[in-house]
């Protein structure tokens, strides 16, 4: 007779003979989660080390360089991109805007695309694709050249999203709001070389080349010439690595994806995949997303013209983003590490939330003063920003199944820069932008109550299960060597994470 200790998010499974081990078939391997000896916890733990000084790193840049050829635009704008392209203000978010429509529809492809090709072939190219479309960004002369262009960057870094599904195979649930703030971080500081390079540039612009141009130029090169690196470097599945890790390193790897509710080896189907629409909570999470990127999208692509209609002058609203994007930096880190610590998820989404919402509100309320507004947008910043990689560790810790995980993760991001797409929209009478803004506080508010509810839903699921296992004994010895990918959340061993 077994019985389970739960140690967070994960919970162990042991036998009267001792602890789990795995069998011969994966979906054995995959139906009982090994745990560790302490001997095991300290090879762990240099295993892990080595993913973090490899494969996070390369996550984490992939994702630098996306958010900054992604946000650009707002710093070009302030540059004379958008005179120089002859573009009414209607006409610059539609260009800001279509970017999200390849983005959205390669976001889903590229989370079934692991089926087909490894990690590192699609992440090197999708590098290389966005990159040359953005330095031909610079060759833009009106709307239709940049608005092509725009779809292409979108639809290459709508695949590169696979990172976020990639990073559930290595790190297991305890684990990964941390490496997600860190990933997505440089994300946020990608906003602050943005307007470093724009600063540089048109300070100190002796080229025959406008401004923007330049910037298209300098940020184009960057990603061409990582992706080479991913290609290099990055390594394939857990099940199929074979670089850079020793045969004892590799076995230690499997279990930690066995922990992590994977399948070692299993295949992402199309059949597994839509399984995912069947689980209610699907719905509250990318309704959640949408506001949140709704939110990020309008505040990040608007700083510099929210900064200049203060009153500064054009380089010191370049520059005046850097604190606010440092100030996001170092609150997507620290929160991310204490819900790991806490592994609490849907608190620190109501509390931050929150803390955007009264930022929004203050840059609304108040018409005029600087000082005030720029308090507000310090707010935001603080608040908005981690709400991007706890709402994808929320998601993931609750899914399971790496088929589910391929089409749920995309799913959520889709939700999201649909948010991001229509936003643009209300952003259109500046200085103030008070249609974005108010439309803003609304989401907001509508976002409190979706956690709230799925909260008290994941409470009752978890309750409901636990006096099922009470109940009917049979039933947990009967379900709990089947594999996770199988009964994904109905698994016996599975908690959801409030």
């Amino acid at each position: 007779m077994g019985h389970s200790q739960n140690d967070g998010d994960v919970l162990y499974v042991e036998y009267s003979g001792g602890t789990a081990t795995a069998t011969t078939q994966l979906d054995k391997e995959a139906s009982v989660l090994p745990q560790l000896t302490p001997d095991e916890e300290l090879r762990d733990k240099k295993v892990r080390k080595k993913i973090d000084l490899l494969i996070l790193p390369l996550c984490t840049l992939n994702y630098f360089f996306s958010s900054m050829d992604r946000g650009d635009l707002g710093n070009a704008k302030l540059s004379g991109f958008q005179a120089d392209n002859h573009l009414s203000n209607v006409d610059f978010s539609t260009v800001l805007a279509i970017f999200y429509v390849g983005y959205i529809i390669f976001q889903p492809i590229g989370g079934l695309s692991i089926r087909w090709f490894e990690p590192y072939l699609i992440l090197g190219l999708a590098n290389m694709v966005w990159g040359a479309a953005t330095i031909l960004m610079m060759t833009s002369k009106n709307m239709l050249a940049p608005s092509i262009l725009r779809i292409i960057i979108g639809a290459a870094e709508g695949i590169t999203e696979i990172n976020g599904v990639y990073l559930t195979m290595w790190y297991t649930p305890r684990e990964y709001a941390v490496r997600a703030g860190i990933w997505y971080s440089f994300g946020v500081l990608a906003t602050c070389f943005n307007g470093l390079i724009a600063y540089g540039i048109q300070e100190n612009a002796t080229s025959t080349l406008k401004p923007w141009r330049l910037l298209f130029l300098v940020e184009g090169v960057l990603p061409i010439i990582f992706g080479c690196v991913m290609i290099w470097l990055y390594p394939s599945r857990p099940e199929k690595v074979k670089k850079f890790f020793t045969e004892e390193e590799k076995e230690l790897i499997l279990q930690r994806t066995r922990r992590a509710y994977n399948t070692p080896g299993e295949k992402v189907t199309l059949r597994g995949s839509l399984t995912i629409f069947a689980q209610p909570q699907l719905y509250g999470m990318c309704l959640i997303y949408f506001v949140v990127i709704w939110a990020s999208s309008g505040y990040s692509n608007f700083l510099p013209s929210i900064i200049n209609g203060f009153g500064y002058s054009t380089v010191r609203s370049q520059l005046l983003t850097v604190p606010y994007a440092v100030l996001g930096f170092l609150s997507v880190n620290l929160f991310c590490f204490v819900s790991d610590r806490t592994q609490r998820r849907g608190v620190f989404v109501l509390g931050l939330a929150t803390v955007a919402l009264v930022g929004f509100a203050i840059l609304y309320a108040v018409p005029d003063a600087s000082g005030p507004r720029l308090f507000a947008l310090a707010l935001i910043s603080l608040g908005n920003y981690p709400l991007i990689p706890i709402m994808l560790t929320w998601v993931y810790v609750n899914t399971i199944g790496l088929s589910r995980r391929a089409m749920a993760i995309p799913l959520q991001n889709v939700a999201g820069q649909v948010g991001g797409l229509a936003v643009s929209y209300t952003y259109i009478n500046p200085p103030r932008y008070a249609n974005g803004t108010l439309a803003t506080l609304v989401l907001l508010a509508t976002l409190l109550l979706v956690v709230a509810v799925l909260e008290c839903y994941f409470f009752a699921q978890n309750k409901k299960k636990v006096t099922r296992i009470e109940e009917d004994p049979a039933w947990y010895e009967v379900n709990r060597n089947k594999a996770f990918d199988e009964l994904g959340t109905e698994h016996p061993d599975f908690r959801y994470t409030l």
